[in-house]
Order: C-alpha cells, then sequence, then structure tokens
C-alpha cells in the first residue's frame, strides 16, 4: 500500500501565541508581518522532503499557501509527489476559499468556497462540511493569536475529511494537537517552540517529523530512503503459521486470521481457510467464481507499480499498488452486487511485516479474503488484518491510524 506520509498541520507554523481581544475588529493595523517558513521532512531518521509555507496580509486578509514536496523509494521505484494547499481568509481568519492539489504521476485537485451558508466544494467530489469548520493548516494562525484552539477542523489533503481540532499548551515551549476525526481515528501531534515561539519541530502519530529549516538546508540534495523498509515491521522467531503482535491493537475478525493465546502480545493464527467472525451477509448462490472473475479483470487492466499514487475507488486506474488493486476490485464487486469491504493491515515479507490493504466479500455463504494485487480470492496464510473499513478517504485513514499500533512481531 501507499505508506502514509503527510503531516500533521494542525500547529505546524506560527509565532509566539497570545491572547485574542474580545471581538476584536479587522483594521489594517493589526495585520501580521508577511512571513515564510521553510521544513525538512524525516521518517525514520531519514529525510523524505521538504516543505515551504508563506502568508501574505493585505487589507482583505491573508493568504496562506503551503508546499510539500516528498521524495522517496518505494523497492526499486523513486517516486515524486508534490502537495500545495492555498487558503485564502479575511483578517479575522474567517476562510473563504481553499485548494489543494497534488501532483506526480497524475493530479488531482480539489477547491472549496465558503461564504454565510457554509462550504461549497466547487471543484472535486461533493462532500458535506461543518459550517464552522476551518482548513487544519489555517489553525495555527488562530493558535498564534488566541493561544489555543478547539473547534471543528477538515484535512484538504485528505478528501476532506472533517473532525474536531484541539491545540493546547502542555509545557514551556510546547504545544499537543490532537484531531478527532469523524470518521473515528484520532491524530495527533507534539510541537516544540524555540525561544522566538516559532516551531522548531513537529512530529505527528506517524513518527513524521518537520523541523524548522534554513533555506539552504531546505534546497540540500538528500539521498533518498525505500518507505517500504523504512515502515515494515520486523519479524523474530521461527517462521510459523502463528505469531504474536506487541502494540495496543485489537484487530477484526477478519477471514484469515484468529486469535490464539499468546504468552504475550497478540497471538493470531494464519490460513485462507479460518472463516473470521464477520456478521453474515443475505444466503444466496455462491458467488466465488464471479470473485475471481473480478480479481482477474482488475490484473488484466491494472499493472502495478509502486511509484502510482492510490485513486479513489470509481476512478479508472491502469497502474498502481496494492490500493489501487483493492479500490478498484472494491469498486466492481460493488457494482455487481458483492458485498465488500477494503482491509488495512500488514502482509508478511520475509523476515518483515509491510503495509498492505485487500479486501473481504461476501460469497453469498461465507467471507473470504481478497487479495486483488496478488490474484488470491481466497487469500490469507500471509496477510493480518488490522482495520476493516470503507473506500473513501474517510476510511482509509482509520486503516491508516491502526497501522500506527503496531509496535513489534514474533513468530510463536
Amino acid at each position: 500500500m501507499r505508506p502514509v506520509v503527510w503531516l500533521v498541520v494542525l500547529a505546524a507554523c506560527g509565532g509566539r501565541p497570545s491572547v485574542r481581544e474580545p471581538d476584536a475588529p479587522d483594521t489594517i493595523d493589526r495585520r501580521p508581518p508577511d512571513s515564510q517558513r521553510r521544513y525538512t521532512i524525516w521518517l525514520g531518521g531519514a529525510q523524505v522532503g521538504t516543505a515551504a509555507e508563506t502568508e501574505r496580509w493585505s487589507a482583505a486578509g491573508v493568504a496562506l499557501r503551503r508546499t510539500e514536496a516528498l521524495r522517496f523509494l518505494r523497492g526499486d521505484q523513486e517516486v515524486a509527489l508534490t502537495t500545495a494547499i492555498e487558503i485564502d481568509a479575511s483578517l479575522s481568519l474567517v476562510p473563504t476559499r481553499v485548494r489543494w492539489t497534488e501532483s506526480g504521476l497524475g493530479s488531482r485537485t480539489v477547491e472549496a468556497t465558503h461564504d454565510a451558508t457554509g462550504w461549497h466544494l466547487t471543484l472535486g467530489d461533493a462532500h458535506a462540511l461543518p459550517a464552522t469548520a476551518i482548513p487544519a493548516e489555517l489553525v495555527p494562525l488562530v493558535v498564534r493569536r488566541d493561544g489555543a484552539f478547539r473547534g471543528p477542523v477538515f484535512l484538504p489533503a485528505r478528501g476532506f475529511v472533517a473532525g474536531t481540532g484541539r491545540v493546547e499548551p502542555v509545557a514551556p515551549q510546547r504545544l499537543v494537537a490532537r484531531l478527532d476525526l469523524d470518521a473515528g481515528p484520532i491524530v495527533e501531534a507534539t510541537i516544540d517552540l524555540g525561544s522566538d515561539g516559532t516551531p522548531l519541530r513537529v512530529v505527528d502519530g506517524e513518527g513524521v517529523i518537520a523541523r524548522r529549516a534554513t533555506d539552504a538546508q531546505a534546497t540540500a540534495d538528500f539521498p533518498l530512503v525505500d518507505l517500504i523498509a523504512a515502515t515494515s515491521v520486523p519479524l523474530t522467531g521461527v517462521p510459523s503459521s502463528r505469531l504474536a503482535l506487541l502494540g495496543d491493537l485489537a484487530v477484526p475478525a477478519v477471514p484469515g486470521q484468529a486469535p490464539v493465546a499468546a504468552t504475550a502480545g497478540l497471538g493470531l493464527e494464519l490460513s485462507p481457510a479460518l472463516p473470521g467472525d464477520l456478521p453474515g451477509g443475505d444466503a444466496g448462490p455462491d458467488r466465488t467464481r464471479d470473485i475471481r472473475a473480478l480479481v482477474a479483470a482488475v490484473r488484466a487492466r491494472i499493472a502495478p507499480d509502486l511509484r502510482a499514487g492510490s485513486v479513489r475507488a470509481h476512478d479508472v486506474a491502469t497502474a498502481g499498488d496494492c490500493t489501487t488493486f483493492a479500490l478498484a476490485y472494491s469498486a466492481l464487486a460493488a457494482r455487481t452486487g458483492i458485498p465488500t469491504h477494503v482491509v488495512t493491515g500488514l502482509r508478511v515479507d520475509g523476515r518483515a511485516l509491510v503495509r498492505h490493504r485487500w479486501a473481504v466479500s461476501w460469497t453469498g455463504r461465507a467471507w473470504i479474503a481478497v487479495d486483488a494485487a496478488f490474484g488470491a480470492a481466497p487469500a490469507g496464510g500471509d496477510l493480518i488484518g488490522l482495520a476493516i473499513h470503507g473506500a473513501d478517504d474517510a476510511g482509509l485513514i482509520a486503516g491508516e491510524a491502526a497501522l500506527t499500533r503496531v509496535r513489534g512481531a514474533t513468530w510463536l
């Protein structure tokens, strides 16, 4: 699956927090100065990209721009991904427009405008947002003005999914940002401030670190790291059909795995024959042959390509990673009336567990695991499901949040 490399920006910029005077009017005299900040972005001790933010103030308000450029390897494939977020807001920090663009091998853009009646998405999918929600990238300016923040926010870079954000000081020169997404997962970041109140370091729950950088540091070349290896979980012990996961975990009862006793951690047995314990669907004729035909159709259309970004379920893809395969299969299954869910988890790959995504489908008689990326139906024996969810952005975020809870693994 495509690795999670995105920075929680609930409090990734801004100056020394201060308390805002109640109901202060918008005046030109209250405008902060224009500014620019640069960051280097790190994962697992290796640099994976850079980010730049600018604030431009005028009598009309503020234009906030953030550009993030990531470069890394996935196996032997080099990936370059650039995202840009443009936000226009009034002097009182009421947003009026948000535009998000991602470019790599392909390009996606979503734009939303805000008026007295609420948010209106003008590009991209229709999506309802709370009328008072603000983009997460605007929160740091509110924190700089008010000293803290609590309220509805959304993530432009993740399909405009919404939640409740909170940023507050927890120690001198340190803030904690927390985002409770409506989809369920919780995203957190820790922000260390310098003596002048500007962030020196931001660490999110994925272990992605943004460090304040000089122009020279932000433009310097860096060696590319393989993110598949960097995000894998080492697997110790003698290989068998049973293993134990270490971490704060509660795995779903998906087919292909079953709980077993373990002296430490969460014990699991892995086998494609294990039925899981999901609620059964409507009884009907066995559609296993139809499921296998859909898997074959997906594999005939999509070429494995670790450089390609994942697409949404309804998009037509010709190349991609395991997420692309899982979402494409899920979309075809839905069109043919086969109940299907997406699963996020890990795949056994030699002496390591690597991040992976597949599906589970109801055959009419039982649930089976379906791994379109490897052409397996039923799949299992090498798959560990950590979350079962929908194929939309909110579901994918929920799955990605589960990946961060695994701290280690050993064969039993």
